[in-house]
């Protein structure tokens, strides 16, 4: 995948731009774009990629354990995320009380098969005063895989479907019945049955805190890989059965996927996109869609199988930076032979890259310093066995650059605007190893409370 500086993007220099000759797309995150209504922000990315995250353990014992035997990077991640290794593995409850100030509502864990369908969901409900979140786990499971690997689709019936509670012994045969009705939208058929069994628990916990007398609240409906794709049809239930337009409804909808496999096709993602024009300008609704370079889950399933993605691109490049709405084609990324061609028959842009050039390494050196000044640890020597497409699906791969971000954006680590007025804080010790905190006197009982906001913890 390119650097930043290889994209075609609405802050390119003018001189690249009518170079390339094509219309421009996306941009480097902006705190001045993302004042926006409906912009990507970087609180609510972070908040929400931690929070889903966290949703690999639950309150059982060695649950964390026993995933990171063969998952090391979600232990990794959570020691980012609580502070240290002792806190990663304590109790769900307690990482959502202690590190996020969270009530947890219900643990999930549903299993089994449901009208010939199988089912594995995992994750958990929880809120407070200023937001409730619904998380779901990646993957972990032989059960897990088939649904990730599935291709087949579902006619999108919802009400229908949580009566029966299973989208239908043959609705996996629905593209082949397309020509009866083709503009009929329909989803992820694994994806789709394992949120019909969830349903319930939304209407019993969530749906009474979203009333209209209840006090302002966002509610994050976030996941990572399975989890993300299961968030996606979470997200389309939520934005479908809530009065989001209505000037009385105080709360707000924001979704975070990390490694969002494609979840729906073209009719349906067209009827999302179509929702969340309408709630953009109200600052009601949005669906963040986090890409860590070139994960591969985020390219299954294939296109060719009429699946789309749905919502607003968070591309996180191989050189740290955050774009916002990139488009990924051959004519807004340029390879070197392409940019070269372009310097030699425009002179003036060869003077004007060079030092976008020298930003660019610049920028990539500091990043990386701190790693160039020490040995690599055994955990990151066995990531870089790994194929770099599968390496960066992993959780705390996504989890830097947005930590980087934020600590850009907001001077240090330390309180922020989460972009809803609610506080969101990033403490020293969720930084990667690179940035940890240095002064070990300041660190109590494992975990770090220095400038730790309200939302994320009750000290």
């Amino acid at each position: 995948m390119p650097k930043k500086s290889e994209f075609i993007l609405k802050d390119s220099p003018p001189e690249l731009i009518e170079a390339a000759g094509v219309e421009p797309k996306g941009r480097a995150y902006a705190e001045s774009q993302a004042s926006k209504p409906g912009a990507a922000r970087v609180g609510e990315l972070l908040l929400g990629t931690k929070l889903a995250c966290i949703a690999i353990t639950d309150d059982e014992e060695d649950t964390l354990k026993k995933v990171g035997k063969a998952n090391p990077w979600h232990i990794e991640a959570l020691e980012m995320i609580t502070g240290s290794e002792e806190e990663a593995h304590k109790p769900l409850t307690h990482i959502l009380d202690a590190h996020f100030g969270l009530q947890c509502d219900e643990i999930l864990n549903i299993s089994g098969f449901s009208g010939g369908h199988p089912i594995d969901t995992q994750g958990y409900i929880a809120h407070n005063d200023e937001i409730v979140v619904v998380a779901f786990r990646c993957t972990t499971s032989a059960t897990d895989w088939m649904t990730n690997l599935a291709t087949a689709s579902s006619a999108w019936e919802i009400d229908e479907d949580l009566e029966q509670g299973h989208s239908g012994y043959c609705s996996c045969l629905f593209d082949r019945c397309r020509k009866i009705d083709p503009d009929k939208p329909a989803v992820h058929t694994g994806f789709y049955n394992n949120i019909i069994k969830v349903v319930p628990r939304l209407e019993e916990h969530v749906n009474p805190l979203l009333a209209k007398d209840q006090p302002p609240r966002t509610l994050y409906v976030v996941g990572h890989s399975l989890g993300a794709g299961i968030s996606t049809m979470a997200t389309i239930y939520f934005l479908e059965h809530f009065p989001w337009k209505d000037e009385d409804m105080p709360h707000k909808l924001v979704n975070v996927s990390a490694g969002t496999p494609r979840a729906v096709k073209k009719a349906m993602g067209e009827r999302v996109d179509n929702q969340l024009k309408e709630l953009r300008p109200l600052d009601k609704a949005k669906i963040c869609r986090v890409v860590m370079n070139e994960d591969v889950v985020a390219t299954v399933p294939p296109m060719a199988l009429g699946y789309v993605h749905v919502g607003k691109l968070v591309l996180l490049t191989e050189d740290g930076q955050v774009l916002i709405g990139p488009k990924q084609d051959d004519s807004h990324i340029l390879e070197d032979d392409e940019l070269r061609a372009l310097c030699e028959a425009n002179p003036e842009l060869t003077t004007v890259m060079e030092e976008e050039k020298k930003k660019a390494e610049a920028a990539e050196l500091e990043g990386n310093k701190s790693l160039m000044e020490r040995a690599k640890t055994k955990y990151e020597q066995r990531m870089d066995l790994i194929p770099r497409p599968l390496r960066e699906h992993c959780p705390d791969y996504y989890l830097k650059p947005l930590v980087k971000l934020y600590e850009h954006v907001h001077d240090g680590p330390g309180e922020g605007d989460g972009g809803d007025g609610s506080t969101v804080s990033i403490s020293v010790a969720n930084l990667p190893v690179e940035l940890s905190f240095e002064d070990e006197e300041r660190r109590e009982g494992g975990q770090d409370c220095y400038n730790y906001g309200p939302m994320l913890c009750n000290k």
